[in-house]
């Protein structure tokens, strides 16, 4: 009969107390951001995404089929508009249950880093020993999960994507280790695991589009799988291991040519010279591994200067530092490959929003961490297993070893406590922006942000103080017109709002938002022929456009066009048959012509998709 030695665990004993250490992580991971919980929705993307946005709002067929195809604000997430329809099927419209959801995957998030550090850290160093494994693997976790730059991706429901990468990035690295301490029957099994946890991080969020360079810098370091020179190390698996790596190769470059042609559709790359792209992603590459181990002044958005010049001391510096430690990283792979694998799979995972291919007017954000920079809490959890493990061997002494790891313990208390303070800027649009200019009172966005912010909730002296200054800091920015026009129609100011609405397409002739803005603008003043055409030049270029086709709709009713309005507003209804208003202009429409029934149809329709809404047109179609 076998006998287990004394003082030996059991697989099931050490296996139940890795997990009761992961759950209690997730655990303190989910108290320390219970405060994300009571935030509103911000003015940054969330009307666009929620508030406005009723096509996700559902688990049938329609929305199903919106997730799959839409690119709403340049992005393909698919996996990540389904939670988000889960969310509202729980909660309907109240951001406690998204901020709960974000919680709870950052919590989920934590748990699997736990295990996928542990198991990273004992491939590192098998021989030492599992408490060190333990210490290491624990420090790595509250360093990727409690650090501040972790707030925006938790406390900010638009950024759900994060955390659903995030969670099945993850997945795919845990299911691709446990492959390779497996043999082939139950290695099979793994590795398909991998396979489809990747897949459904890519459609999460194509920020994870560097999945299979990351899994070959895992076969080198700490695998051990192929040498220095990335051959690899035995003869018999050299096929498989690179044939392994070719459907995630498929699906990256599948899901990178759907990213980058919906940023292109949306009208979202930047139109920077090849030297521009060079010295903002050299920029973003030192500014978030700085931020990283620096958590200093921390803000929504770190606006792109007017003038990026790589020989800018600014951009210079930075590229160059970057350019210096690649290079070392490059040379010390033999001796350091932990340094190296950690470095590279940073630079993979950040490439695609370095500003390579720029989008937007963010020359950072602290968002893009979030997985980019996991590789150097492996390191800090690396370098705390080390303290412990000489500390057991009597390499270090005891009170130098045990100060070492007290001073880790205050960092990562302090970081906490950082993450703690900086929930409370995400409360709501107001605290959001006016943190971030008081971070940086030139970001004229940040203005921007707050005058729309403020123009929502009524206060329109304090909002056009907020254009004005935003126009004052950036005026070559067009689109700040367009909105500015918006705040002074709402205040009754319609032939400035026009002027605004019209210089920015003077700018800017493809804006088609701010062209049907403008069209209905001249609608409510019941100049009918000037609104049809601005629209029908909409329609011409995006003859999908639910807005445009709406509006229109709108304007041949008030001529008594009365078929020609149902011909548009149907037309509406085909392209997004989940539409409130374009669901009640067809009602409207078809009551106009003496419809009834077809009104009441459509009425119904309205009722079951927005009954809120629908509630505040009840007395028309009685």
């Amino acid at each position: 009969m076998l006998t287990r030695r004394p003082g030996v665990r059991s697989p099931s004993f050490a296996g139940a107390r890795e997990w009761s250490v992961a759950l209690g992580l997730a655990l303190l991971v989910g108290i320390l951001f219970r405060p994300a919980l009571h935030a509103d929705w911000v003015d940054w993307d969330d009307p666009t995404n929620f508030l406005s946005n009723p096509y996700y709002r559902g688990l049938g067929w329609p929305q199903l089929r919106w997730m799959l195809t839409t690119s709403l604000l340049g992005h393909w997430i698919p996996v990540t508009w389904f939670t988000l329809s889960v969310d509202y099927a729980l909660w309907g419209m109240n951001p406690y249950g998204y901020h709960l959801g974000n919680v709870l995957w950052h919590a989920g998030n934590t748990a699997l880093f736990y295990l996928l550090s542990r198991r990273l850290i004992a491939l590192s160093a098998s021989a030492w020993t599992p408490s060190a494994h333990a210490i290491g693997a624990v420090t790595s976790t509250l360093f990727f999960a409690i650090h501040p730059l972790r707030v925006e991706s938790v406390a900010w429901i638009t950024e759900r994507r994060d955390l659903t990468s995030g969670f099945f990035f993850l997945l795919t690295l845990l299911c691709y280790v446990k492959a390779h301490a497996h043999g082939p029957p139950i290695r099979r099994g793994w590795y398909i695991g991998a396979a489809i946890a990747g897949g459904l991080a890519l459609a999460s969020k194509s920020l994870v589009m560097g999945l299979p360079l990351v899994l070959v810098l895992l076969d080198f370091y700490p695998l051990r799988l192929l040498s220095p020179r990335f051959t690899p190390t035995t003869e018999s698996g050299a096929g498989s291991l690179w044939l392994s790596k070719i459907p995630f190769v498929l699906m990256s470059i599948a899901v990178g040519a759907v990213a980058y042609h919906a940023q292109r559709a949306g009208g979202h790359l930047g139109d920077e010279t090849l030297a521009g792209r060079i010295a903002m992603a050299g920029h973003s590459v030192w500014f978030h591994a700085w931020t990283t181990f620096v958590p200093r002044g921390l803000s929504p958005l770190y606006e792109t200067p007017a003038h990026v010049r790589l020989l800018d001391p600014t951009f210079l510096v930075p590229t160059v530092a970057v350019v210096s430690i690649t290079g070392a990283a490059w040379l010390m792979r033999r001796r350091w490959p932990a340094v190296f694998a950690t470095w590279a799979s940073y630079l993979v995972l950040l490439a695609p929003v370095s500003g390579l291919v720029h989008t937007g007017y963010h020359l950072g954000a602290d968002r893009n961490t979030y997985l980019a920079c996991s590789g150097f809490a492996l390191l800090v959890g690396g370098l705390a297993a080390y303290i412990r493990e000489a500390w057991v061997r009597g390499h270090l002494r005891a009170p130098l070893a045990a100060g070492a790891l007290a001073l880790c313990a205050v960092w990562l208390t302090t970081l906490g406590a950082a993450a703690r303070l900086q929930m409370p800027i995400w409360r709501d649009s107001d605290a959001l922006w006016r943190h971030a200019i008081e971070t940086d009172p030139r970001c004229s966005v940040c203005w921007q942000n707050l005058a729309i912010s403020l123009a929502r909730r009524g206060h329109y002296p304090e909002s056009l103080a907020g254009f004005q200054q935003a126009m004052a800091l950036r005026p070559e920015r067009s689109e700040f017109h367009g909105n500015y026009g918006l705040l002074l129609l709402q205040m009754g100011r319609r032939a400035e709002g026009i002027a605004e609405l019209r210089y920015r397409l003077r700018h800017s002739s493809g804006d088609l938002n701010t062209r049907t803005n403008l069209g209905l603008a001249l609608l409510e003043d019941g100049r009918f022929e000037e609104a049809s055409q601005e629209l029908q030049t909409v329609l011409r270029i995006d003859p999908r456009s639910v807005p445009a086709l709406v509006t229109l709709g709108r304007v041949r009713l008030s001529q008594g066009r009365i078929q020609d309005a149902a011909a548009a507003f149907e037309r509406a209804v085909a392209v997004a048959p989940n539409d409130p208003v374009a669901r009640l202009g067809a009602a409207r429409a078809r009551l106009a012509g003496g419809d009834r029934i077809g009104a009441q149809e459509q009425f119904v329709a309205l009722r079951r998709i927005d009954p809120a809404f629908a509630s505040r047109f009840e007395q028309e179609f009685r």
